[in-house]
Formats: C-alpha cells, sequence, structure tokens
C-alpha cells in the first residue's frame, strides 16, 4: 500500500495554512498528488438583512455585494493553496465545491482518494453542517485532523499509535500503514492492558511484532491510568515523547447515530492538540 492522492479542505482564512502546509509536505514525502477542494461559501448565509432589501437598484447592490465577496474567498483560498502546495513542487490541483453540489461532491472527492486532510476546531474547512467524524463515517476514507496553530516541524517522524486490540485500531493501521513506514519511530501505547483481554498474554507484543514485518521502527508502551481519563494518559504520553502525529481507530457505539463514538475517542477528538488520524 502507499499514498499515492491527498485531499485537504481549503478555506480563505489564515488558520487553514497550517493544514496546507501539512499535507503538501506529506504529499511530496510519500509522492503523493495533493488535491485542494474548496467550498465555496454562500454569501447568502451570513448576511440574513437580505431578505428585507426592497427596490431593483437595493437589490441588483446586494447581488453585487455578495458576488464579490464569493469570489474574494475563491481567489483567496485558491491563491493561498498554489502558494503553499508549490512551495514544495509537489504534484496538486485546486478543486471547487459550489454551494449546491455540498451534500455529493465533498464526500465524492474524499470517496476518491487515500487520504483527508481537514483542521480542527470543526468544520476544519469541511461544509459547514459537516464535521470530521461524519464525513469518515460517510466515506470510509480516513482524515488527518490538522490543529489550529499547529507549527511547522516533522511530519509524521514520531509517531503514537493508540492501540486497544479492537476492529477500528486494526483499521486505522492498515490505512494508515505507508506514514507508519516512513516514521524513524512508532510507539504502540496501551493503556491498562489488563482490563482488555483481547490483548493477549503480552498486550502489544503482536501487533509490534505484525508492523515490524511491514518495515515499521515499533515499540511497546505500556501504560497505565491510575484513574485518570485515558484520552488524559494519551495526551500525556504524546507531550512527552513528542509525537508529532497520532493513529487511532473511531468507534461508533450505534450504527444509528453516526456521530456517536466511544468515550476515549470523543475526548481526544474534542480537543486535538496534535495531527491525529483517525479511520473507522
Amino acid at each position: 500500500m502507499s499514498l499515492r492522492s491527498l485531499v485537504v479542505f481549503v478555506d480563505p482564512t489564515d488558520v487553514c495554512e497550517a493544514r496546507i502546509r501539512y499535507a503538501a509536505r506529506l504529499a511530496v514525502q510519500h509522492g503523493a498528488h495533493l488535491i485542494g477542494a474548496f467550498v465555496m461559501p454562500n454569501a447568502w448565509q451570513n448576511d440574513r438583512s437580505s431578505s428585507f432589501i426592497q427596490g431593483g437598484g437595493a437589490i441588483r447592490e446586494m447581488l453585487e455585494r455578495h458576488g464579490l465577496a464569493e469570489r474574494k474567498a475563491l481567489s483567496d483560498a485558491s491563491q493561498r493553496f498554489e502558494t503553499l502546495a508549490g512551495r514544495d513542487h509537489s504534484s496538486f490541483e485546486f478543486r471547487v465545491i459550489r454551494d449546491d453540489e455540498v451534500a455529493d461532491l465533498a464526500q465524492l472527492h474524499c470517496l476518491h482518494t487515500d487520504l483527508v486532510v481537514v483542521g480542527h476546531p470543526a468544520p476544519g474547512g469541511l461544509p459547514s453542517a459537516w464535521s470530521p467524524e461524519r464525513m469518515l463515517l460517510s466515506s470510509g476514507v480516513p482524515h488527518l485532523i490538522i490543529p489550529q496553530g499547529w507549527r511547522d516541524g516533522p511530519v509524521a517522524n514520531n509517531v503514537l499509535l493508540a492501540w486497544n486490540a479492537s476492529r477500528e485500531a486494526r483499521r486505522a493501521i492498515t490505512d494508515a500503514l505507508p506514514i507508519l513506514s516512513a516514521a524513524a519511530s512508532v510507539a504502540v501505547v496501551v493503556v491498562d492492558a489488563e482490563k482488555n483481554p483481547l490483548h493477549g498474554h503480552e498486550p502489544g507484543a503482536g501487533i509490534a511484532h505484525f508492523l515490524s514485518r511491514h518495515g515499521v521502527k515499533v515499540r511497546v508502551e505500556q501504560l497505565q491510568s491510575k484513574g485518570a481519563p485515558v484520552a488524559d494518559v494519551i495526551r500525556r504520553f504524546a507531550a512527552e515523547d513528542q509525537s508529532d502525529l497520532m493513529v487511532l481507530g473511531a468507534y461508533s457505539h450505534s450504527p444509528k447515530r453516526e456521530l456517536l463514538f466511544g468515550g476515549v475517542t470523543r475526548s481526544l477528538l474534542s480537543a486535538v492538540t496534535i495531527p491525529t488520524l483517525i479511520a473507522h
């Protein structure tokens, strides 16, 4: 497996620069094609006073104002993406998703790539009604969430892999394998292993052996929560180990409630502190 195509959702704001830079560097690292997807904002949605305007001249002026705002947003997003993506000489393109096509095309762009890069907090460049969790469950394509304000630094060089011996965690490994194989170090983190019989006699050892066969430079870290929230234990380890990427499986309690994730996943995604790859 390899990364050959990435899509990063961009917007006309300064906060999206971190995710574009990260996506561009990751694309170069893996020789992948980078797609910048821009959801065209609807100026009408942010101008409620427009519904009260009367008179031909006033209506024309309003239409011109809205059109100008939308064109400026498109120009700003396109220029920012092309400048940052082109800086690393990567293969890239810019796509526009119109407001009346959002429901179908946003998900379609995800389905045709290996990885989706979005920002945090939500929507992080996605359509306003969407979240990374919803898009993940709708498309099945892994999402890489870049927190707002993430500074330039190593890209997926020192990885934390949260392992709980679940189907979702195993799926995350499959989706992230190209990134894991390229990393300088991967820590398989197991928390309170004695509480989970699925780990077996040597928690983390089996999956670490599997990863090593794929050329991953891996080690196992068995941690104890001592009553603290598991998500806090994982975050603390990430900070102490200077992890620059976290990989985890997103567990959904109910297929009827697509945004209802398990407690640890939900807590980790509520406050993303380092780039986080989630899969389901």
